[in-house]
């Protein structure tokens, strides 16, 4: 038989140095009135508790107080029972701030020592109730509430449940669905815990038909299994289940049964599927866009994965036009694939990526199709993209951010070094404080027209904006350099970034980048490092630089406008025959210069500054040069061959 065993106890700590004494209650009316003149009472079922608390000099015994309370000034509470008979039992203590005050209260509750509680915030008349299960127990039960931060607080409804002494089985967990495919059973296995109190007999474990359990997860399996009590106890003990071999194709539901004489008996239920043994497989990919520079070709490797079971053909694989694929990550790299499943499975890791060779700069993509007789074929895209030569021919000059009203014209300065036929092949990104690099994601694209050398390009967020503060039109008004002076800019050519302002991967306040209603201007003859910002390449104005005035002119620090002098070298002029050098940029200390012809040619290679850095002679239609003795940088590379002269732009990462 159960016994509940509930008791009501009021504590209360305050401030000030009035205390009033303990006292007894029976508790029978909660909203009684008393006199407190010992420290015990007994709760309801006969158990004896008492309060523990320290008194202080005004402490008074007898007085009367209202609504069954007491109040202390002890910071820790303690309410300790009579011996209460050994065995598992729950405890339920609730809390609340009864008094109105600024603050929070923090408090958490001890039994016999032991934490049984996180600490809890309490704001005014706010509740917890602390809900303690499964607690071994012998002899006296003390129940403490420290009180952390204050010493006002009241305790509620602390409530003992006694352990059952009725045979009892219980179990621990679920067991989620049991499947297999048809003709491969038996399924997996899955388990619970079951234990036992009070018994007089063993516990049964009895599955349903079409499942079966063991003790033992790799052991034998049966319909019925027995957990042997020892002097009345199951000790938590795992049992396991599983969908019985043989099944046909089908679902099954029913309940596993665990008994023992005198126990009310515990179903768990439990359900199997059984699936048609069809040939099937299955994918998985997550590729992103391939790329590489014309004639830089193939691209980086990507991969995914395929399964298949049941298959009764040889497993296909075809890469879209453009693409390779291959069972290697190094080597062997084909248009199409084909695997011979082993007793009716495969299981592969497959390699693509965008073939060398590509002519045309663009995009390219196409469905990767996946194929076997009997089951229907799947498709799933790849996305390429070939980047035309770069020529690195518009760098960026110079960024500001304006002082108008609104914080407008914001905007940014190009300096075209070389012709450019189609500037439709350059386009901007911003990035806002410090947000990582937009790769790949061009924000604003240029309309395709030629610009000659020399020329300035201005981009600006606001048109009358700029045309108040500078005097004269912007070229492009847009959004994307709404930019502010903690913020970045990149410079993109043939979808690739080829000079960037300010470090995109960190805000720029309090940087020595940063010009928040100023400016930033390149430095003459200081060329780009591609992706990598020298903050030493630049001038600033400084926070508020533009302040001061209604425009530019007048401003403190006025925006340098037009003012950018690129180095001197001579770049792109050409009249040898088939003249290249690749890649360029150059990113692994290598780069080739090649011809049309086999004749002798001297290559001379000079800084931005005009200084000679690299001299040397060939003959062939190519060699490879290596400048790894070089720092990265704009370099100049004059080729003479034939009493004819060409010389290029070449970047080294």
């Amino acid at each position: 038989m159960k016994k509940n065993y509930i008791i009501t106890l009021f504590l209360m700590l305050c401030f000030g140095a009035l205390s009033y004494g303990q006292g007894s209650e029976s508790f029978a009316n909660s909203n009684a009135t008393g006199s407190y003149a010992d420290n015990s009472f007994v709760g309801d079922g006969g158990i004896t508790w008492t309060y523990v608390a320290s008194r202080n000099a005004n402490n008074t015994a007898g007085v009367t107080l209202p609504a069954v309370m007491l109040r202390r000034s002890s910071s820790d509470s303690k309410i300790t029972s009579s011996t209460i008979s050994g065995g598992i039992g729950n405890f339920s203590v609730k809390l609340y701030k009864g008094f109105t005050g600024a603050g929070n209260r923090q408090v958490e509750l001890f039994i016999n020592g032991e934490s049984k509680g996180t600490s809890v915030a309490f704001d005014d008349f706010d509740e917890h109730v602390f809900s303690v299960s499964g607690i071994n127990v012998s002899g006296d039960i003390v129940i403490e509430i420290k009180n952390i931060t204050e010493k006002q607080v009241i305790v509620d409804d602390i409530s003992w449940t006694a352990p059952s002494s009725d045979p009892a089985i219980n179990t621990i967990g679920t067991i989620s669905l049991l499947e297999y495919f048809e003709g491969n059973g038996p399924s997996p296995e899955k388990g619970i815990n079951v234990e036992g109190t009070n018994l007089t007999s063993d516990i049964t474990v009895t599955a349903p038909t079409n499942f079966e359990v063991s003790v033992d997860a790799t052991g034998t399996y049966s319909q019925s299994i027995a957990l042997a009590q020892t002097s009345g106890e199951v000790a938590s003990t795992p049992i396991y289940v599983r969908l019985k071999e043989g099944l046909g194709e089908g679902t099954f539901a029913d309940n596993i049964t665990l008994s023992s004489a005198g126990a009310e008996s515990v179903t768990i239920a439990v359900t199997g599927e059984v699936k048609n043994a069809d040939p099937q497989f299955t994918y998985a990919e997550s590729l992103s866009k391939f790329s590489y520079t014309l004639e830089e070709g193939p691209s980086d490797v990507q991969n995914f994965s395929v399964e298949g079971l049941f298959l009764t053909d040889d497993f296909i694989i075809a890469a879209p036009e453009n693409f390779e694929i291959s069972f290697s990550q190094d080597t062997d790299f084909a248009s199409s694939l084909s695997i011979t499943p082993a007793d009716g499975k495969i299981e592969d890791i497959i390699y693509i990526r965008l073939k060398a060779g590509i002519t045309v700069p663009g995009n390219y993509q196409g469905d990767v199709t996946l194929s076997s007789a009997g089951v229907t074929a799947v498709t799933f895209n790849a996305e390429g993209v070939v980047y035309g030569e770069l020529t690195n021919n518009i760098i960026i000059s110079g960024v500001f951010d304006g002082s108008l009203t609104g914080g407008i014209p914001k905007g940014v300065e190009l300096y075209v070094l070389e012709d450019v036929a189609d500037l439709s092949l350059f386009g901007l990104s911003s990035v806002s404080n410090g947000g990582g690099s937009t790769d790949g994601d061009i924000e604003f694209n240029f309309p395709s027209i030629a610009v000659t050398a020399g020329t300035f390009i201005y981009i600006s967020s606001s048109e009358a904006g700029f045309t108040d503060f500078f005097g004269k039109n912007a070229d492009y008004i847009t959004g994307v350099v709404n930019i502010n002076g903690d913020d970045s800019i990149e410079l993109y050519e043939n979808g690739k970034i080829i000079d960037v302002f300010g470090n995109v991967n960190k805000d720029g306040s309090g940087e020595t980048w940063e010009y928040l209603d100023g400016w930033a201007y390149r430095n003459s003859t200081s060329s780009p490092q591609g992706t990598t910002f020298t903050d030493t390449n630049w001038s600033y104005s400084g926070v508020d630089g533009l302040e001061g005035g209604t425009n530019n002119a007048t401003a403190t620090t006025p925006f340098p406008i037009g003012t950018f002098q690129p180095a001197t070298a001579a770049v792109s002029r050409n009249s040898i025959e088939g003249f290249k050098t690749f890649p360029n940029p150059v990113t692994n200390k290598e780069f080739t210069v090649s011809t049309n012809n086999t004749s002798v040619k001297q290559i001379i290679i000079f800084n931005v500054l005009g200084k000679k850095v690299y001299a040397a002679s060939f003959s062939g239609v190519k060699s490879t040069i290596n400048v790894s003795d070089m720092n990265a940088g704009v370099y100049i590379v004059k080729v003479t061959e034939d009493g004819k002269t060409a010389t290029k732009k070449l970047v080294i990462r």
